[in-house]
């Protein structure tokens, strides 16, 4: 996937998603005077992020897996946005906090493709878990990208992930904190829509060894 099919493919998405987790927000949730964000605003910031975008894609290292390099133009984006929100004068801590807002109404579509399969052909919640999971582990968090270690299970699905081609992208840019904020945490919100919880102490982001998973489940029929 290159760079232009990506745009092509996610920027109607990525537009509903801005102005649904960005319109109408603190600019400064320190500063009320400051307002909030209209849709003007919205749209001003996407050009910016699209402009951005345009002279960084070309940057990210070209993966064999179309999974991984589709993570990998979507993190570009997840920068541009980030860089672009700073430079408007949107404090970090905060910036961080609105685009994982606004990434996961992205997300939740992804989630919500598995789940609904699993549902279908499993009754168990244990089992619709070890489904959703294991799809999204097939695409787009596969090898070579994503190197994986599974580890024994009795009431959902475990695993480290020793190797993150997102995590190495954004330590590359430093940008760890983004990356920790919003992909990485995206994952305690999937978890819950899937049906459970996810158990985690350390990312590679954050500099851990390795991204420990342990997805949950509620005891069949409890």
């Amino acid at each position: 996937m290159n760079p232009k099919t990506l745009k092509l493919i996610y920027q109607p998405t990525i537009r509903q998603a801005a102005f649904a987790g960005l319109a109408g927000r603190s600019r400064d949730r320190t500063q009320p005077a400051r307002g909030r964000f209209t849709r003007e605003d919205v749209q001003s910031i996407l050009d910016e992020v699209w402009m951005k975008y345009e002279r960084l894609a070309s940057r990210v290292p070209v993966q064999p897996s179309l999974g991984n390099q589709m993570n990998l133009l979507l993190s570009c984006i997840t920068l541009c946005c980030f860089q672009t929100m700073l430079e408007s004068g949107v404090e970090r801590g905060y910036a961080i906090e609105l685009i994982g807002d606004m990434a996961w109404k992205i997300y939740e579509k992804w989630g919500a493709i598995p789940i609904t399969l699993a549902r279908l052909h499993k009754h168990n919640p244990r089992d619709q878990m070890r489904f959703a999971v294991n799809a999204f582990l097939r695409f787009p968090f596969s090898p070579p990208g994503y190197l994986l270690e599974r580890l024994p299970s009795d009431d959902g699905i475990s695993f480290n992930i020793k190797r993150c081609v997102v995590a190495e992208y954004f330590r590359g840019q430093g940008a760890a904190d983004l990356c920790v904020g919003t992909w990485c945490d995206l994952d305690f919100a999937l978890a819950e829509m899937w049906g459970g919880w996810l158990e985690r102490t350390e990312t590679l982001a954050s500099g851990g060894p390795s991204c420990g998973f342990r997805f949950k489940a509620p005891t069949p029929n409890a």
